[in-house]
């Protein structure tokens, strides 16, 4: 069944204090703040930028002094934040967990409690000189409208990132930055077939759908924008599954919404029914996501793949 949330990116970089004012603290107020103005937009999902928690503190500084548990005061923050506004948020921050660092997002939910926290996983050369430790894997959280992953900035090269998150069964993927991007946030979505909110201090944030196509961009006159989108959806690679177009169109006529996108070969599907799902779909016309048709093919190439001559 449609399941629609709105999707909020914030464009935004917490200002410097002067002498003698708490700066780690004055980032949590300063981004609660944020949290309040994206939530006037109705939103259920609130992306915010990497490690705002430290912003103005890093540096070349150890960046141990300035890590914090999660859940911490950070995530204690942005969960107030989450249960005056009834929204999910991102919060960023350098977790200490076991006696090493990471470069951590949490998924907040509404109710102001920690959903689920993602380590970067491949954190830059920088970062790893001040002592982070790489994550071992993507997952994606579930929240009330769909499942939620995490991407962090440099992660975005790397494509072994988005083909875990897609293979956890993330639908949409937040990704906090310091950097904008452009066309790799595009090709991500496109490829592993999920929504991409990006947030970072510049001034261009996007909020890309599952074809590859912005939905919705902050820019210099404002810094939050938000669309949109249903979670009741999937992507599909044509082979297999074009044979079922008419029949499912036949059968569901504006009950459900069908995206072809020709020259990649993949197409989206989604419910707009209150009492049919995608999966209800999917099993009635025998269809193959994309999901399955990509992991099945990767296996298929590996078994097949002779092993190297020693």
């Amino acid at each position: 069944m449609a399941r629609y949330a709105r999707l909020t990116t914030v464009s935004w970089t917490p200002e410097k204090e002067a002498e003698g004012v708490e700066q780690q603290a004055s980032n949590r107020r300063q981004a609660v703040k944020m949290i309040d103005r994206a939530a006037r937009d109705g939103s259920d999902l609130v992306c915010m930028p990497e490690i705002f928690a430290q912003r103005h503190l890093t540096g070349d500084d150890d960046w141990g002094e300035w890590a914090e548990p999660i859940p911490g005061p950070t995530t204690d923050a942005v969960g107030e934040a989450c249960r005056r506004n009834n929204c999910y948020a991102a919060a960023t921050t350098i977790e200490e967990r076991d006696g090493r660092l990471y470069n951590a997002a949490a998924l907040i939910d509404r109710t102001g409690d920690v959903a689920g926290v993602y380590h970067k996983m491949r954190p830059t050369r920088g970062e790893l000189d001040r002592g982070i430790t790489p994550g071992s894997d993507a997952p994606a959280f579930e929240a009330d409208f769909g499942r939620v992953g995490f991407a962090i900035c440099f992660d975005m090269n790397y494509p072994e990132v988005g083909q875990r998150l897609h293979e956890n069964g993330a639908r949409c993927v937040c990704w906090p930055s310091m950097y904008g991007a452009g066309r790799q946030l595009e090709w991500w979505a496109m490829e592993f077939g999920f929504y991409v909110v990006s947030s970072w201090r510049g001034q261009i944030n996007s909020i890309i759908d599952m074809t590859g196509a912005p939905l919705a961009r902050t820019g210099y006159q404002y810094p939050i924008a938000s669309a949109d989108v249903n979670f009741d959806r999937e992507s599909f690679h044509h082979n297999r599954n074009m044979k079922q177009w008419d029949a499912i169109r036949d059968g569901y006529e504006a009950g459900v919404a069908l995206n072809i996108t020709h020259p990649e070969g993949k197409f989206t599907l989604a419910s707009e029914m209150d009492d049919v799902t995608i999966e209800d779909i999917v099993e009635e016309f025998g269809l193959e996501t994309w999901r399955e048709y990509r992991r099945d093919a990767l296996d298929r190439i590996l078994d097949a793949t002779p092993e190297a001559e020693a």
